[in-house]
């Protein structure tokens, strides 16, 4: 029996609809692609040998490498990016006894972070975005169901967006309180871009800095990224996947 034009379509859309298949996304498959080639490159950079180095946090979610050995009970340490669980902030409080201050801005991952730490008065939690300048910030919702991240950048396969208050470092550190930051972890979602050239390091104290570097810039902007903070005196000396290099300032090595 020959079926005509309309027959076969609805033949069809009822075959997939008792077999659905697979739908590949040209866009989605040139971004992963464009994502393990980003990694691949990035974690080859070239690192300098450091004795003591550990690993804190989750290894499934939010672990970040550290030289043990420098970290002093009394460094002020700043996780910008919290997200979803703080494993990383309280093995820094936990170890050491530093003075974490947790920042994120999504309220719900600032929630979350002061219960898990449980009234525990060495580590804050402040919702804001860390940003090149103080004022509302656009950002893109994640397109994640089970994640609540935002992005500055577009990061995401997302339309949606929201504003939160952006401030930047130095500003924040005023309203604490805080003369110095000794460890500084920067993990904001494709905004480090934007974000690291306009820090002074040394300016804020910093001695130990890590950020996560993500593939919406190009190898060439990552990798001048990285030379630009070794011209500031800090040195790659570990890599955690997916690109979350840690730097030393250079007179600690």
């Amino acid at each position: 029996m020959l079926l005509n034009t309309q027959e076969k379509r609805t033949a069809t859309a009822r075959a997939e609809k008792r077999h659905p298949r697979s739908r590949l996304h040209p866009a989605k498959i040139r971004t992963g692609v464009r994502r393990r080639w980003f990694q691949h490159e990035m974690e080859r950079t070239q690192l300098r040998a450091m004795d003591g180095l550990v690993t804190l946090g989750d290894p499934d979610y939010g672990a970040w490498i550290v030289p043990g050995g420098l970290i002093r009970p009394e460094w002020v340490c700043y996780s910008v990016g919290a997200g979803g669980a703080i494993s990383f902030d309280m093995e820094l409080i936990g170890r050491w006894g530093v003075r974490v201050r947790s920042i994120d801005p999504v309220p719900d991952y600032v929630r979350r972070a002061l219960e898990e730490a449980a009234g525990d008065e060495r580590l804050t939690a402040h919702q804001f975005a860390i940003a090149t300048s103080d004022g509302p910030v656009r950002m893109q919702l994640t397109h994640d169901p089970n994640s609540e991240s935002v992005s500055p950048v577009g990061l995401y396969d997302s339309k949606s967006y929201v504003e939160f208050e952006g401030r930047t470092l130095p500003s924040l550190m005023a309203e604490l309180g805080d003369e110095r930051i000794e460890l500084l972890k920067l993990d904001i979602e494709g905004g480090e871009y934007d974000v690291i050239p306009a820090l002074d390091l040394r300016a804020l104290g910093v001695e130990v800095f890590a950020t996560q570097l993500h593939h919406v810039a190009s190898v060439a902007r990552a990798r001048a990224l990285v030379s630009m903070l070794a011209a500031q005196g800090y040195e790659p000396v570990a890599c955690h996947p997916a690109v979350k290099l840690t730097f030393v300032r250079r007179e600690l090595l």
